[in-house]
C-alpha cells in the first residue's frame, strides 16, 4: 500500500509516534539562524549544505511563524516529480530520474512502517530464506547517544523502496525531523545525477564498520569499488 509518510508499526508506541513539537521558531519570513536551523541554514537554493550531512537536521514545523517558503521546509514539499520506477536489468526494478538532479537536491523519502528493533529482527529472520528484505536500520550517533530508527516499506511504502544499493551511490540517506522526534529518512543527491540515471544509495548508511558486515546476497551495483555482497546490519 502506497503511503506518503511513515506510519507506526509493531513495537512502536503510537502516542510517541504522533507526538508533535509544541514550539517553533519566531521568524517572520526567512529562516537561516533560528532555533530550527541551529544557527546556520540547512539548505541553500533548495540544496542541502554538505556540512549538514553529519548533524541532526530540523525543519520548520507547523508551530513556526515563518512563511511556507522560508527555505527550511524542503522535505515537506514532497518528492521530485521526475522520478520513475523502471526495469534496471538483473537487479529488477529501480528508481530512475527523467531529468537532471543537482548535487544536494532532495529526491524522496524512504518511507514505510517504523518498527521496533525487536520487530526488525523478527522480520529479517522470517524473510531469511523466502522473499526480499526491505528493512532499513539507521543509527544516528549524537554525542554518546545512538538513536536507532527501523523502517520497513515491504507492505506500506513509497517510491523510495525502489532505490537500489550501490557501493558507489549517487544519493545520501539523511535523517530529517519535521514535526516530531521520529525522523524522516531522506535521500539527497551527493553529486549531479544525469537524466535516465538510476538513483542509488548505500544500504549501510549509519552502520559503523559496515565493510565488515556483508550479507550472502550478491551485490549487482557494478561499481569499481563493489564489495561483492550487499551490506548487512547485524541487528
Amino acid at each position: 500500500m502506497y503511503v506518503t509518510n511513515n506510519i507506526p508499526g509493531p513495537g512502536i508506541n503510537v502516542d510517541d509516534f504522533e507526538s508533535v513539537y509544541t514550539s517553533g521558531c519566531s521568524c517572520t519570513v526567512k529562516c537561516s539562524e533560528c532555533a530550527c536551523t541551529r544557527g546556520s541554514a540547512n539548505y541553500i537554493n533548495d540544496c542541502i549544505i554538505e556540512e549538514k550531512l553529519s548533524v541532526p537536521i530540523l525543519e520548520c514545523n507547523p508551530q513556526c511563524t515563518c512563511d511556507q517558503n522560508c527555505g527550511n521546509r524542503l522535505v515537506q514539499y514532497g518528492p521530485l516529480h521526475n522520478l520513475e520506477v523502471a526495469n534496471v536489468g538483473e537487479k529488477g526494478f529501480g528508481l530512475v530520474t527523467k531529468k537532471i538532479i543537482r548535487k544536494g537536491q532532495f529526491i524522496c523519502e524512504y518511507a514505510g512502517e517504523i518498527i521496533s528493533i525487536d520487530e526488525a529482527q523478527y522480520r529479517v529472520e522470517a524473510n531469511k530464506n523466502n522473499s526480499m528484505n526491505y528493512v532499513l536500520v539507521v543509527n544516528e550517533h549524537i554525542g554518546e547517544q545512538v538513536i536507532v530508527t527501523c523502517v520497513d516499506p515491504k507492505y506500506f511504502g513509497n517510491i523510495g523502496r525502489y532505490c537500489n544499493h550501490s557501493c558507489q551511490p549517487n544519493a545520501n540517506l539523511v535523517p530529517v525531523r519535521v514535526e516530531s522526534v521520529i525522523p524522516r529518512l531522506c535521500l539527497f543527491a551527493c553529486r549531479d545525477i544525469e537524466s535516465e540515471e538510476e538513483i542509488t544509495f548505500n544500504y549501510a548508511s549509519g552502520v559503523a564498520n559496515s565493510v565488515h558486515h556483508l550479507s550472502n546476497t550478491p551485490c549487482l551495483c557494478g561499481s569499481t569499488n563493489c564489495l561483492g555482497y550487499l551490506p548487512h546490519n547485524p541487528i
